[in-house]
């Protein structure tokens, strides 16, 4: 159990740990998972730390995120990818780790799943726990399928290698050497707490960056929050018409709407890196590939 990020809740942290235990057994936990320093679990030492131990011990399997935050994209350019290439090692969070996912991705060819960190997950329903334990043991999870508050902006069928990622955490690794490419990719996306212009803004970046050049398709998770405040200056457009905005134009399949991401009570794991069919005429998104093999 790592925390490259954000301080974590000792509370909501024991209840998932108590999930963990009985499908697991006793983890690891890292040295700093309980520290805090300002708005991170331990500077950024402490928590480079306890990340490259965790990587070179050859008796993990698995570092999962304890929970999101903010903090490492600050670690990125000091984490030595060789050795996750000599000893492939799985990592598992969201939010604030999809730096970690594409680090690991893009540097060492090594997938990963986007989903609950340990915090959530006692918080999540049993379907989801489920999901992610099937993932875990190497099966393919059924298809993520749209419900009433899904939209379709653009139809087609793809396959692809899916690359799933918080927003903002995505967007701001255009320019540097750990952005993955996303020719080819299905890129699914959530954000959180985001204003709708903001969201604009980090959309229009990936584009004018070329970073959504040859993309594949696009599925959009929760956007939880990410409203303007009553008395905010940017009266506008909401969320979801940013998203059908910017994205619609794109010429490939997008689907709105899927249960992953920051929304209480649910966060549906996707394989990160491994290949999926993504149909936005039927409304679903389908692994084709396990993460463990």
């Amino acid at each position: 159990m790592i925390a490259s990020s954000g301080p974590v809740d000792s509370d909501r942290l024991q209840r998932g740990l108590a999930h963990v235990r009985r499908r697991f057994g006793e983890p690891g936990l890292a040295a700093n998972l309980t520290h805090r320093t300002g708005y991170f679990a331990g500077d950024d030492g402490e928590r480079l730390a306890a990340l490259d131990l965790a990587l070179r011990d050859d008796r993990v399997d698995l570092l999962w995120a304890a929970r999101g935050g903010y903090g490492a994209t600050r670690l990125l350019a000091r984490l030595d990818p060789a050795v996750l290439r000599r000893a492939p090692k799985l990592l598992l969070g969201f939010s604030d780790v999809t730096a970690l996912l594409c680090w690991a991705y893009v540097h060492a060819g090594v997938p990963s799943i986007h989903g609950p960190v340990v915090a959530q997950l006692d918080e999540l329903p049993e379907h989801d726990r489920e999901r992610l334990w099937d993932l875990l043991a190497g099966e393919l999870p059924p298809p993520l399928l749209a419900d009433d508050h899904s939209v379709s902006l653009a139809g087609g069928r793809v396959e692809g290698p899916l690359i799933a990622a918080n927003l903002e955490v995505l967007r701001s690794l255009i320019g540097t050497p750990h952005m993955p490419s996303l020719a080819g990719a299905i890129l699914a996306i959530e954000e959180v707490g985001e204003r709708p212009y903001r969201i604009d803004r980090a959309l229009t970046q990936l584009l004018d960056s070329g970073s959504l050049r040859k993309l594949a398709g696009v599925v959009v998770g929760d956007l939880h929050g990410c409203i303007e405040p009553e008395h905010g200056g940017s009266q506008g457009w909401t969320a979801a018409e940013v998203i059908e905005d910017r994205l619609a134009r794109l010429g490939v399949p997008v689907l709105t709407g899927l249960p992953f991401g920051h929304a209480p009570g649910r966060n549906a794991s996707l394989g990160f890196g491994v290949r999926a069919r993504l149909d936005a005429d039927q409304g679903s998104l389908e692994q084709l590939e396990p993460v463990v093999r």
